[in-house]
This record gives C-alpha cells, sequence and structure tokens, in this order.
C-alpha cells in the first residue's frame, strides 16, 4: 500500500515547488488528515517513500516483462535499449528535482516524488502503446497469423 499522502500531512505549510493537480488520483491525506492528526517525521516519510520507489519499479518491471514476453525480439531489444536511456534520464531529471530544493530536509523527498511519478507514467505508458498486442503472438515485431 502507498503511503505517499504522508508527505502533504506532514509538511502542509511546506508544499513548494509542486501542483495539487499531480497526485489527485493516489493522494489520500485529506482523509488522512481528518483521521490522524499526529505527527510524521520527515525520516519516516522518506522511510515509506522508499518502499513506493521499490514498488513502483517492480511494477515497471512487470509490466516490461509482461510485454517483452509477447513482443518479437526486435521490438524487445529496442525496449530493453530505451529502458536504459529512460533509467538515466529519470535519474538526471530527479537530481535536478533534489538540487532544486537546495539539499534541504525536503531533498530527498521531493526526488523520491520525481522518481516515482516517472516510474509510474511509464509503466503506464507502455502499458498504453502495447495492451493492444496482448493476446497475440509476435515474430520480430510483426503479428503472426
Amino acid at each position: 500500500m502507498r503511503v505517499r499522502g504522508l508527505r502533504r500531512l506532514a509538511l502542509v505549510t511546506a508544499v513548494a515547488c509542486s501542483t495539487t493537480e499531480r497526485h489527485l488520483a493516489k493522494d489520500t491525506s485529506d482523509s488522512h488528515a481528518s483521521a490522524d492528526s499526529s505527527l510524521v517525521t520527515t525520516h519516516e516519510i522518506i522511510e515509506a517513500l522508499t518502499r513506493d520507489v521499490r514498488e513502483s519499479d517492480r511494477e515497471l518491471t512487470a509490466a516490461q516483462d509482461s510485454i517483452l514476453a509477447f513482443m518479437g525480439d526486435t521490438v524487445s531489444v529496442l525496449l530493453t535499449q530505451a529502458r536504459t536511456s529512460w533509467e538515466q534520464f529519470r535519474k538526471l531529471e530527479c537530481d535536478a528535482v533534489r538540487a532544486a530544493f537546495a539539499e534541504g530536509s525536503m531533498a530527498p523527498i521531493a526526488q523520491m516524488e520525481c522518481w516515482i511519478d516517472l516510474t509510474d507514467d511509464y509503466r503506464r505508458f507502455l502499458t498504453d502503446q502495447y495492451s493492444y498486442m496482448r493476446g497475440k503472438r509476435t515474430s520480430l515485431g510483426k503479428p503472426t497469423r
């Protein structure tokens, strides 16, 4: 279970450089705020986000493995190369987000939020792009008959 809503609960006044619309799909901080008014430490938030990072990475790997299982060799090789390039982009992008917070206490939280968001977006992109191929076996990227 994702606990990313803790960030907003604990740091209500420190919401800088973020949009309120970005996390609407997963954010349950409003329900948490009314049910639990205890403070959450930055360390607890980082621990929770670390679990969320791992979960997002596992979900992306599972989605890509699922896609690679029914794609031809050519598409599989290209997707694997794209993943490597995308991982480099994700690292640099999220490092830039961290740097924007000047290594303050919000820096690792912003970096992990970036990591999770980009990973979830990429998983959704792959799933949307290749979902039409499910159930069809391919050879060298071409549908078989």
